[in-house]
């Protein structure tokens, strides 16, 4: 191994150190009790050496955002380049692309979904912002890809379809803030169960029960 790589090797090490304890921090306490100071005690790294790999707290965040933002995107893109072979399956595959990308960082999710509050995205600085919208315009853009093929194709019910594509997107939300609040609240989490009856309701309603008569249910 060359010098110029194994110095790179070094600093994604040290950034990684960086993004792990910033999530820990986050997850434990919140993310007003960050502190770059808090995030160099426990990567166990100077503040000079942090200060070299990122410029603030929200920059480590983000950074941890976006490569979870990535993977989010890999899987709905895979489902779409597949989508013709998975027709009848498309609601219930797309659901579990969510899941996927909920289980895969459940910390990660929330920060994530935290930057999206209005307070907190208008107190970014304009590079940092631009950075969450980019992601989150590029997944959602696959999202709507593949709802719009499903009302296309007559799979689902004849809506627009990207407020079809928030129905079920909210849906997945709300069931995982309501039960990330109970657990805190009351140690109960019936996530696995509310998702199964969720995804048993949005059958009923989303799928085209009028396939074999041309499709012609349109919501209103």
């Amino acid at each position: 191994m060359g010098v110029a790589e194994r110095r790179k090797r070094e600093r994604e090490a040290r950034q990684e150190l960086a993004i792990d304890a910033a999530m820990s921090i986050y997850n434990k306490d919140g993310y007003h009790a960050i502190t770059m100071e808090k995030i160099a005690e426990k990567s166990e790294l100077s503040r000079a050496a942090l200060y070299l790999y990122f410029k603030s707290k929200e920059e480590i965040l983000i950074s941890a955002i976006a490569c979870h933002a990535g993977y989010f995107e890999s899987i709905l893109r895979e489902l779409y380049d597949n989508r013709e072979s998975l027709k009848e399956e498309l609601l219930e595959k797309l659901w579990e692309c969510f899941k996927r990308f909920y289980e895969k960082d459940p910390i990660t999710f929330t920060a994530w979904q935290y930057f999206h509050q209005t307070e907190t995205i208008s107190n970014l600085p304009g590079d940092l912002r631009d950075i969450i919208h980019g992601l989150g315009a590029k997944v959602v853009a696959l999202q709507h890809k593949i709802v719009g093929y499903g009302v296309a194709e007559k799979i689902f019910i004849q809506c627009d379809h990207r407020a079809l594509t928030e129905a079920i997107w909210s849906t997945f939300l709300g069931i995982v803030y309501v039960e990330r609040s109970k657990e805190v609240l009351s140690n109960k989490n019936h996530m696995a169960i509310t998702m199964d009856t969720a995804i048993k309701v949005l059958s009923r309603g989303i799928l085209n029960p009028s396939q074999e008569n041309g499709g012609s249910d349109v919501c209103h």
